[in-house]
């Protein structure tokens, strides 16, 4: 009796992961379309950062930028309600204050994390003559498979890399290249005209600095 009892627990437990792994693999999408919109969304990202951290330009100017950027981000930035859900299918709701910026140095051994609004104007007012940040063009940004969070909104991840060098009087005194990954929601609206789909910026990781 004890015997079956354990064999009926373990084909329960069996079926369940076994439930789960269908509901996993039914969320994972691969859409080379969306997946493009969303690298496009992070290039424009890094042109505006570029744009923004250049002292070349008018401060009236690059505050326009912080701007256009912030509106390719969730909530523009400001606070916001995420749902998120887990391996058995449960939803939850997270209060965040903001998309974060995670930061790194050669010379500071932790990551600093910053709202990206204030990331943006702290770019603005870096102390270099000059700034050169180059990115990962974006038909090198990798871009992971969609994932279903709940109907109408996927998420997947782009990597890339960014290459910075700050100059005074003309020579490079601070240079660093880091490998960095933004969460990308993608959200599906019906209109008159048909489906469109809208991407928005999540959090941005810094994954190696070198």
């Amino acid at each position: 009796m004890k015997k079956n009892i354990f064999k009926t627990t373990l084909i329960a437990i069996a079926m369940l992961m076994a439930g789960n792994t269908v509901y996993a693999q039914s969320n994972i999408i691969n859409n080379p379309e969306l997946k493009l919109r969303a690298a496009e969304c992070v290039a424009q990202m890094n042109d505006y950062i570029q744009f923004m951290a250049d002292p070349q330009k008018a401060l009236k100017t690059r505050g326009v930028y912080r701007s256009e950027a912030l509106n390719l981000f969730i909530a523009q930035g400001e606070a916001y309600e995420e749902e998120t859900t887990d391996e058995f299918g449960r939803t939850q709701t997270i209060h965040k204050e903001g998309v974060m910026m995670e930061i790194t140095s050669k010379f500071r051994r932790r990551p600093t994390h910053r709202l990206i609004k204030d990331y943006f104007t702290a770019l603005m007012n870096l102390r270099y003559s000059r700034v050169d940040i180059q990115s990962t063009d974006i038909g090198a940004i990798e871009v992971s498979n969609l994932k279903k969070v709940e109907d109408g909104h996927y998420t997947c991840t782009c990597y890339f890399e960014q290459a910075f060098c700050g100059y005074r009087d003309g020579r490079p005194v601070y240079k660093d290249i880091t490998r960095k990954k933004v969460e990308c929601h993608i959200f599906e609206i019906e209109t008159i005209e048909g489906v469109m789909y809208i991407v928005r910026l999540g959090d941005v990781t810094a994954l190696e600095t070198r």
